[in-house]
């Protein structure tokens, strides 16, 4: 924030500067109310900074441009919008599109081009890294990002992983969610009347259709579905889930977040307890077994026994 008052001084300075008005040190710090060193020290920054041709008239006491074709730079970030930018152009490598990647990365450096930032050497200096990502169709996330922008039905041919070959869907996309390295769009599907999840890296050819998505879809908001469910599944009755934690691990899950509005509880003796609803329990399943004997299911019963079923069904599996 400080750099963008900062920069209202610069601008302010710089258009009475271009008038011919000689401002003086007085005008700049009874303007932004700063002392007159702090705008001795501005004006400085100027000249060094933005190599701006500011001199100063005896006769007229005031400053002036010794070359009045001179321009502040167009763009301004600050150092927190600078990292924001460059993490997001990170992000933007999980796109499954190399021309939009290509675009992507050439506003950035336009973008970062007057602020001295050089963004090929901190670039090196951040990863992202996707483990078991999958592999999306580019042809395919341009025809469903062009559904989701243009509110278009899309024609797709889809494998369920319950079906062998696979079959022609129409549906209406309505978000598209990028989680745990696989990238969902949530459709409604002429089909089945209902909105489904179809995984993205499943899909294996699709074009957009010259048919309106209707006006009742368009309304619904997926988006704050995706953020009040638990992992991917959006639709069911929620019930809360109450895990504990030993002792041994309670530090590592105080540190997770499993749930946004989840409620932690913490014990004398170091256990804790977090409590969030859970609409489907297949995920949570998963992110519970990853724990092993660190976390219990106390709440519901039914996901308790999920689990003893699943560590049975392993036992047998490795004979003990």
């Amino acid at each position: 924030m400080a750099g963008k008052l900062s920069y209202e001084r610069y601008l302010w300075f710089h258009s009475r500067l271009k008038s011919g008005r000689y401002p003086k040190l007085f005008d700049l710090s009874e303007k932004f109310e700063i002392s007159q060193r702090q705008a001795s020290r501005e004006i400085e920054f100027m000249r060094l900074f933005f190599d701006a041709p500011i001199e100063y008239s005896s006769e007229e006491t005031g400053y002036f441009y010794s070359d009045d074709k001179f321009e502040l730079p167009g763009i301004w970030a600050s150092e927190e919008e600078i990292v924001t930018l460059i993490i997001a152009k990170r992000l933007a490598q999980t796109i499954p599109h190399k021309r939009r990647k290509k675009r992507f990365d050439t506003f950035i450096k336009k973008f970062l081009s007057d602020t001295g930032i050089d963004i090929s050497t901190l670039e090196k200096k951040i990863s992202i890294k996707n483990i078991r990502f999958y592999k999306v169709d580019p042809a395919v996330f341009e025809i469903v990002v062009l559904g989701l922008s243009t509110d278009m039905k899309v024609k797709i041919h889809y494998s369920s992983p319950y079906k062998d070959a696979p079959g022609m869907r129409i549906v209406s996309p309505l978000h598209l969610l990028l989680y745990m390295g696989n990238w969902h769009l949530f459709a409604y599907c002429d089909e089945k009347k209902e909105i489904r999840d179809f995984v993205l890296s499943r899909i294996s050819d699709s074009e957009i259709t010259d048919i309106r998505i209707p006006e009742k879809l368009k309304k619904k908001d997926l988006r704050k579905k995706v953020y009040e469910n638990y992992g991917i599944f959006l639709e069911g009755e929620k019930k809360e889930v109450i895990l504990k934690f030993t002792s041994e691990t309670s530090k590592v899950a105080k540190e997770q977040i499993w749930f946004l509005n989840q409620v932690v509880e913490e014990a004398d003796n170091g256990e804790i307890t977090i409590k969030f609803p859970v609409s489907d329990f297949r995920e949570v399943l998963k992110d519970i077994l990853a724990l092993g004997p660190g976390v219990e299911v106390i709440s519901p019963p039914e996901l308790r026994e999920m689990v003893i079923d699943t560590i049975s069904n392993m036992s047998t599996l490795y004979k003990i």
